[in-house]
């Protein structure tokens, strides 16, 4: 089986573990694709096949989509995420975790892929 992880899996499901460890609710272009190349690693560790879809179509679909959980924002002259002030880490989880396959969510959830974000 292939695994097609959409920005908007990754970009949530970093969030979700950034906020858990230090209540992060932005993250950079370049932390979300660090995460998402280690949960790849992991599944194809895993025998599992796994392809980040990161295009800028992707991303602007993500803020279209979604845009009452993200914006593009920029810090410290860094674009990226972030997650909008009236949603939480339970909006997160309930919108973005329910429907995927359990090898996926354990790569997004493993304390590697995590590191990858740097918090």
């Amino acid at each position: 089986m292939c695994f097609y992880i959409g920005i908007e899996d990754l970009a949530a499901n970093a969030l979700i573990e950034a906020m858990r460890k230090k209540n992060k609710r932005f993250l950079t272009y370049n932390e979300i694709e660090s995460y998402g190349s280690e949960v790849v690693q992991i599944l194809q560790e895993n025998g599992e096949k796994a392809i980040l879809i990161l295009s800028r179509d992707n991303t602007d679909a993500l803020f279209r989509n979604y845009d009452e959980f993200f914006e593009e924002s920029e810090a410290d002259g860094k674009r990226g995420i972030l997650l909008r002030a009236e949603k939480d880490i339970e909006d997160l989880i309930q919108q973005f975790r329910g429907y995927l396959a359990l090898d996926v969510l354990l790569a997004f959830m493993s304390q590697r892929s995590v590191q990858a974000l740097g918090v």
